[in-house]
């Protein structure tokens, strides 16, 4: 079966009224996909495939939607609410959301550095979402990490700050794209994981585990929840060997603060270390574009390639070709009929049998019984 459940998208500031145009990221436009469910967040939608993939469920949907052209009434059934889930949604970007040159969208930061994605654009935001009628441990509000690389979405993943500002301004970086040697090298912030885009509401990781890269290492620094209040000045240190490295003490995610030291302690202890990062992941391609004026007035121009989203493990959604709607989509998955089960028994073709048995059979029992079969 697959349900499909509709996002009401509605914020409110003060007494104005944001439209879903304008508070739905356009990066999130399309039909998202995955093998148990479609998610279509411009147009409040979520499509879960439940029933072996044999029906889309409309578990939720907005009632605007009944304008649309190709609207489909509702099914009435058992599978099928009468009343759809109405969901109110709110982003928060968590990094800069970047594009390709080609979309003359710049992100100009007030040194004058302009971020552009170099092949696929990029963007992480914090997807608030609100049930109604639905209330978990005295929340109304939960959490959704997101980021997207592509068209590839992902829940587990980390931030880091562009760090373009580490290389040494030099005239002789003129016209040319430079980038470190180790690209994950520094600090990267855990965002938290939610266990998925539901119709119910999502569990969110009890726990984070960010990440230090170094030039040989990677340490593991684990977080966890707290009812401390928010310091994003505050920090925490570790050693290893001569080498002190200095990272947040707190982390603010998903509405929860964590830390990785207790009390006002500010050490680090028993920190993990390993030669590289855990499993599978996939990092954006940012290009920042400095410019720099030498001892003689001249000006130049040159580019750094950094990273700012890390995301681990295959991703959560994929974009699809955007070749059919969503209504399209559900007409044809719930026009089809399952066909019959394989039969209990096979057909068996031509039998295969020895006629001699019959017509000379042996004058043994015992030896009848052994040339059965051969």
């Amino acid at each position: 079966m697959i349900f499909v459940l509709i996002f009401q998208v509605s914020h409110i500031f003060g007494q104005a009224v944001v439209s879903v145009d304008e508070s739905v990221p356009e990066l999130l436009g399309g039909i998202w996909e995955n093998d148990s469910r479609y998610v279509v967040f411009d147009t409040s939608s979520i499509v879960l495939r439940t029933f072996y993939q044999w029906y889309d469920d409309r578990a939720a949907e907005l009632p605007a939607n009944a304008e649309q052209s190709d609207y489909i009434p509702r099914d009435r059934n058992d599978a099928e609410t009468r009343t759809p889930e109405k969901i109110e949604l709110h982003f928060t970007p968590l990094t800069d959301v970047l594009y390709t040159e080609d979309f003359d969208k710049a992100v100009v930061q007030e040194d004058g550095d302009r971020l552009t994605a170099e092949t696929l654009n990029s963007g992480a935001w914090d997807m608030e979402i609100k049930y109604a009628g639905h209330k978990l441990g005295g929340e109304d509000t939960y959490h959704v990490p997101i980021a997207v690389i592509g068209n590839k979405l992902y829940l587990n993943f980390a931030l880091r700050p562009e760090d373009s500002d580490s290389v040494p301004k030099s005239s002789l970086l003129k016209d040319i794209t430079i980038q470190s040697e180790n690209i994950l090298e520094g600090y990267w912030k855990d965002t938290g994981c939610a266990n998925g885009i539901l119709v119910s509401p999502p569990v969110n990781s009890a726990e984070l585990l960010s990440y230090y890269v170094a030039k040989d290492a990677v340490y593991h620094i684990r977080y966890w929840q707290t009812d401390m209040a928010y310091d994003k000045d505050a920090e925490a240190v570790f050693t290893d060997g001569d080498i002190t490295y200095k990272v947040p003490k707190h982390i603010l995610s998903a509405g929860k603060v964590y830390t990785c030291t207790v009390g006002r302690r500010n050490n680090i202890r028993n920190i993990d270390k390993s030669p590289s990062l855990p499993g599978s992941y996939t990092l954006n391609s940012v290009l920042v574009h400095k410019k720099n004026v030498d001892e003689n007035g001249e000006e130049s121009s040159y580019t750094v390639r950094t990273a700012t989203i890390c995301a681990f493990g295959e991703p959560y959604l994929t974009l699809t070709d955007g070749s059919k709607s969503l209504m399209d989509i559900i007409k044809e998955h719930n026009s089809r009929k399952k066909p019959a089960p394989e039969p209990l028994f096979p057909p068996h073709g031509v039998l295969d049998f020895d006629w001699s048995i019959i017509e000379d059979p042996p004058a043994s029992y015992d030896r009848r019984m052994l040339d059965l079969g051969k």
